[in-house]
């Protein structure tokens, strides 16, 4: 958390900051940020070109002096963004000692303020020449992801079932998880995803037939949507950019449903740890394939 939608719903409420220029930055001494601070601090004098989403990282575009550079910005577990104009600054948040978990500060051309926050420090914010971005491995060779246009099945099929000549046997839960197989899904829409598909969580990628792979892309690329329309998921502290929350949690069929009847089968909602993330199935619904 936050997955695609999530970050995809964050970088559409951060558009109104693009082609303002950056007056002013600050970062704050917490040591994983504090060390960029002077390749942060450069941006002073830029001008916000774009932000752009590939999977769960948001990519910012600056120029300056006709040089461009970027930052790879990942939003970790409880990563947000905050933007104020400075009407509502000065009437609610007053100072950058008020938002105790602030990582970096811009105030931009208007006056207006974008903050990035992060609890946990488990975020990013790094600076990239043209040349890293282009090549970083955290973005390189990602998978079809869940809210593109047209979501590539025959690519995701390929990517799970690998290049060798030996199958892959990883449990399709934990598949679902790698970026370079499906990028932007996550836990949440993972277990949403395959519930549509009535495909349980871990059935061996291998004994999954292409049809059965194709329906459940489809219903990846169904989910993400869906996300999306409801502005994200928010279990703890993912907000949109104007402090709201979003409402996807509200329509889960098995996601954090665990001991609750199925609303298809009235059949109970298991929950059992996969790795070390948590996967929902449902006990009759999804029974293809039963963990031993």
């Amino acid at each position: 958390m936050p997955e695609g939608p999530e970050v995809e719903t964050i970088r559409r409420g951060l558009l109104d900051v693009i082609q303002k220029n950056i007056t002013k930055v600050k970062v704050a001494k917490s040591k994983k940020f504090y060390q960029h601070n002077k390749e942060i601090n450069s941006l002073i004098s830029s001008t916000i070109i774009d932000i752009e989403r590939k999977g769960k990282f948001l990519i910012f575009k600056f120029s300056k002096n006709n040089t461009d550079s970027y930052a790879l910005n990942h939003l970790g577990m409880t990563g947000v963004w905050h933007y104020y104009s400075d009407k509502i600054w000065k009437n609610t948040i007053q100072s950058l000692d008020n938002l105790p978990h602030w990582k970096v500060y811009f105030q931009l051309s208007d006056n207006s303020h974008l903050i990035f926050v992060n609890i946990r420090t488990f975020g990013r914010f790094e600076i990239c020449s043209i040349d890293t971005i282009s090549h970083h491995s955290s973005i390189n060779n990602l998978g079809p992801d869940i809210l593109d246009d047209v979501f590539d099945s025959s690519l995701f099929i390929n990517r799970i079932r690998g290049n060798t000549k030996k199958p892959k046997t990883r449990e399709i839960g934990k598949a679902l998880l790698d970026s370079k197989i499906v990028s932007g899904c996550g836990n949440i829409y993972k277990n949403e995803a395959l519930f549509l598909s009535n495909i349980n969580p871990f059935t061996p990628s291998d004994l999954l037939s292409d049809k059965q792979l194709s329906t459940l892309a489809k219903n990846l690329h169904l989910v993400g949507h869906k996300a999306l329309k409801f502005k994200g998921s928010t279990l703890r502290d993912y907000k949109h950019v104007d402090g709201y929350s979003g409402l996807m949690q509200n329509e889960f069929l098995v996601y954090d449903r665990q001991g609750e009847t199925c609303n298809t089968c009235k059949s109970k909602i298991l929950k059992s740890t996969q790795g070390d993330r948590a996967s929902y199935w449902c006990i009759n619904c999804q029974n293809n394939y039963l963990p031993e």
